[in-house]
């Protein structure tokens, strides 16, 4: 297909990436960058909205250098942010419950530490206070244009590697600290992003936020924000306070958007008290989470981190409503251990009391290898290689690492949750996936013993998953994309 014949050839798309700023990549991380992927592929050219900007020149460095100059050194800096925004993306650690006793000198230092991080955060926070008002609420920000990436010191970084489809950077410093402001209440106008002097057709959030856009379409739309899940509200371990997240999704609900999944959408509109449609034409189903390229490349791996017995595979963040607990407790009391096979655990395992509790019920168990955080290259083997996929959350707004399992035709043992239904229907899944009741442990750990009389061919296998992953992937990239040129045009 060439260029004048793809239906978003002549649009220029901003795309929100506060999800790919951060140190930890999630599901909405791949859901943004499915999205990147498929906007470039209909033809548009794509600019992710970032907080990120040039960092090392101040404006009289920036007077008495080329304009040319300036843009390659802010362009580095963001780019250098965005392959590690840790430094960036700093967070004030709670102190453990299990910390041993401090000396009087320690306890002094630390809360002379914790005093002068806790003053940063609220500076920076005035500070964009201060900004805001003087703009009056309105941001420009700055578009940098990114070329030849291939080029760059930060090409071939898997962090990074969705930025090849992307054709810049639309910088505005602060725009998403003012927008936590304003979801909190804490301002009384909401940021509005002008992006006509850029000749930005459209701007899609990856997440509700509390922004609006001016832009030069009259005609289709211009603003699309895409909403995930309700699970702040419904879970109080979740990171989000349920309040900020509240007026972030009745924000998202006052613009054209869309949902994951049925289940987020009706649950969203119950919480809220709007009513619900029934337009299958709001729904975006999100992409696998891998790729058919590092699938290929995984399968001619033999061997992984030592791995060498038959083994079942979790693979998600470690956060209790993900309920790893429970699946620890079935594998325990199953017969599969016993039968000669592991349970791999591939997630970030997280400085805190259920990452600290997870790893105190795993300690003495040789069977569970708590793998903390994979590569790209590493999940593929792991799916490729797997005698099952098992999860077991309690909440999901979709369920990705499900929908990965699904596509490649592994045996998927799930809980019966809205989301999980909607993805066995999506992929046409068949007797491999197991929706099981959460309150029947007795089904649960039956369906793990019977993992044991499973006699599998590994090599044919593979091939068989490659096989199914692909047919899979193409099937739901084309409902995808004709869903994105439904919604923007």
């Amino acid at each position: 297909m060439c260029s004048k014949d793809k239906p978003l050839s002549k649009m220029r798309i901003a795309i929100t990436a506060i999800d790919l700023e951060q140190a930890e990549h999630r599901g909405i991380a791949y859901l943004s960058k499915g999205l990147i992927s498929s906007l470039s592929d209909l033809g548009a050219e794509v600019y992710l909205l970032t907080g990120f900007y040039g960092r090392r020149l101040n404006p009289l460095m920036k007077l008495s250098m080329s304009k040319q100059s300036v843009t390659e050194v802010d362009c580095a800096d963001i780019l250098d942010q965005f392959c590690d925004p840790s430094n960036r993306m700093k967070k004030i650690k709670k102190k453990k419950y299990y910390d041993l006793d401090e000396d009087l000198i320690t306890k002094l230092v630390n809360k002379i530490v914790n005093f002068i991080n806790k003053s940063k955060i609220i500076i920076d926070l005035l500070v964009s206070v201060f900004r805001f008002y003087l703009r009056r609420g309105r941001f420009v920000g700055r578009l940098i244009h990114l070329s030849n990436f291939e080029h760059t010191p930060y090409f071939g970084q898997e962090r990074v590697d969705y930025l090849s489809r992307i054709s810049g950077f639309l910088s505005i410093r602060d725009i998403y600290n003012c927008s936590n402001l304003r979801s909190k209440r804490f301002l009384f106008k909401t940021p509005i992003i002008d992006l006509r002097k850029f000749n930005i057709d459209l701007l899609i959030t990856s997440c509700p936020l509390s922004i609006d856009v001016k832009t030069n379409t009259k005609n289709g739309v211009s603003f699309l924000q895409l909403i995930m899940d309700f699970i702040p509200l419904s879970f109080s371990k979740h990171p989000d306070h349920p309040f900020g997240f509240y007026n972030r999704l009745k924000d998202a609900m006052k613009t054209d958007n869309c949902f994951i999944s049925k289940a987020s959408r009706e649950k969203i509109c119950l919480l809220l008290e709007k009513p619900c449609s029934n337009d299958e034409k709001n729904i975006i189903y999100p992409l696998p989470s891998l790729n058919i390229n590092k699938l290929q490349l995984a399968s001619k791996v033999k061997n992984l981190r030592g791995i060498s017995k038959k083994y079942i595979l979790f693979n998600s963040s470690v956060v209790p409503r993900k309920n790893l607990h429970f699946l620890i407790n079935i594998f325990q009391s199953s017969e599969l251990a016993s039968k000669g096979f592991d349970l791999c655990v591939a997630g970030k395992i997280h400085d805190d009391k259920y990452g600290l509790d997870i790893k105190k019920m795993c300690e003495s168990d040789t069977n569970i290898k708590l793998l903390d955080y994979v590569d790209e290259t590493e999940k593929a083997w792991l799916f490729l290689n797997a005698y099952a996929f098992v999860s077991p959350s309690c909440v999901e707004g979709f369920g990705i690492p499900v929908l990965d399992a699904a596509s490649l035709g592994v045996r998927v043992l799930v809980s019966d949750l809205p989301s999980h239904r909607e993805i066995s229907n999506l992929v046409k899944a068949n007797q491999e996936f197991r929706l099981l009741d959460l309150s029947n442990i007795d089904n649960w750990i039956d369906e793990l013993n019977s993992l044991n009389s499973l006699e599998l061919d590994m090599d044919n296998e593979i091939n068989n998953r490659l096989l199914n992953f692909n047919l899979c992937f193409n099937h739901v990239k084309d409902i995808f994309e004709t869903t994105i040129v439904d919604l923007v045009t």
